[in-house]
């Protein structure tokens, strides 16, 4: 494709967007410190457009760069801007830099605590953008970074050492993020064992995260107004945000919200009034025996892709002396699409999400035949009925999914 056809395409869906933004009645998107957080693209036409935008600009910079540039950009592009970002983060600069008001090279370098030759080698002017002002303001955003120089950068370093070391390991104590930590127990364990204060920001991160995807992602997900009235459990379910969720459309289920102990009563100390009747918390670990028997489904949302096949596995074993014949497992998991069956960009953030699940946890967004070889080597009486797998964000079909598997025990 010609540099014009691809200009062409780029064209044609940045008027979509614009038509969008314009009957919408949307802030016109901008750098500036005080431009839109963020643009809220909704509606397949709309989202679809920023998806070909997305990809085909990436492509264009490839074609116009030549195909040395991937391998070129670790020594500039993509090294630099990982350290760039690391440093902002650290040295606290965006929270150092006034808002609306000019400062100086060596005012904000004194604040910092850098020599100003350093710092004029991390940040070449002196002023607020729309993303360097929701660093400074924004607890989310700053989480999220956080997560990005203190877990993720440090294991993507070692990762190469790591498939060397251990290749196919399903330890997460073998993975890049644990080399990286000297780490003797899996993740989240770790950090909340010795790094109590990146563990809150994790923490943070993942609830809020959590926290703005669309009820619909649970609620039209499945059927769950065939089930009549019904007990389902929630396996690691957090603060119980799926459960209430739940609880407001299908008022004929019932709920148990299982975690650790200490999740598990702040998730009871936040349950509102009139869903207390309705949903109750127990401590559980998943990988103990399951102490609530003969339930309708044992529920698991965002749980396995944290976990290497032979602990999914170990999940499941711990399930069959409470199961009830006929019951539902129902698992909703982030999903990896077959190769070549994305759209460019979606297949992009899709190995993102993969790497990171490895990064971590020597983990991955399994793919369906992924799901199916587990569920078979777990037990063969469990009956996988099907995977479907759906948007994470409604109408999005370029943006990453998820997978709802149906499995029924014939104990």
């Amino acid at each position: 494709m010609s540099f014009t056809e691809l200009a062409d395409l780029v064209l044609r869906d940045a008027r979509l967007l614009d038509k969008y933004i314009q009957e919408a009645n949307l802030p016109q998107p901008c750098l500036d410190a005080d431009g839109p957080t963020r643009t809220p693209f909704t509606g397949k036409e709309a989202i679809s457009a920023r998806a070909g935008l997305l990809a085909n600009t990436h492509k264009l910079q490839h074609l116009s760069q030549g195909p040395t540039a991937p391998w070129m950009g670790t020594l500039n592009g993509a090294f630099g801007d990982a350290m760039t970002s690391a440093a902002i983060y650290h040295f606290k600069i965006a929270d150092r830099v006034p808002i609306g008001k000019e400062a100086s090279f060596e005012q904000v370098a004194l604040k910092a605590g850098l020599a100003l030759r350093d710092f004029k080698m991390i940040v070449r002017v002196i002023a607020h953008t729309a993303s360097s002002r929701l660093l400074a303001e924004n607890k989310l955003i700053r989480s999220l970074m956080s997560m990005g120089v203190n877990e993720i950068f440090p294991g993507t370093v070692k990762e190469i050492e790591t498939l060397q070391r251990y290749p196919g390991s399903e330890e997460p104590t073998e993975s890049a993020w644990a080399i990286a930590n000297d780490a003797r127990s899996p993740l989240f364990t770790e950090l909340a064992n010795r790094h109590p204060n990146r563990a809150e920001n994790m923490a943070f991160a993942m609830e809020s995260l959590a926290t703005m995807m669309p009820d619909v992602i649970v609620v039209e997900a499945y059927d769950w107004a065939s089930m009549g009235t019904a007990t389902i459990v929630d396996v690691g379910g957090g603060k119980g945000l799926v459960c209430r969720q739940l609880a407001k459309h299908f008022p004929r289920l019932s709920f148990v919200v299982q975690d650790l102990q200490v999740t598990a009563d702040a998730g009871r100390e936040q349950l509102p009034t009139e869903l207390q009747d309705r949903i109750t918390f127990g401590t559980h670990d998943f990988f103990t025996p399951q102490p609530v028997t003969g339930a309708d489904v044992y529920f698991f949302r965002a749980i396995f892709h944290d976990w290497p096949d032979k602990y999914c596995i170990q999940i499941l074993h711990s399930l069959i002396p409470a199961l009830k014949n006929g019951a539902k497992i129902i698992i909703q998991d982030p999903f990896t699409s077959d190769p070549l069956s994305m759209h460019p960009w979606q297949d992009r953030e899709c190995r993102a999400s993969n790497l990171r699940m490895k990064l971590f946890f020597n983990a991955c967004d399994r793919e369906t035949t992924e799901w199916r070889e587990l569920i078979g080597k777990a037990d063969s009486r469990f009956r996988l009925k099907g995977i479907e797998a759906h948007a994470r964000e409604p109408q999005n079909e370029w943006g990453p999914k998820m997978a709802l598997l149906e499995i029924i025990w014939d104990g």
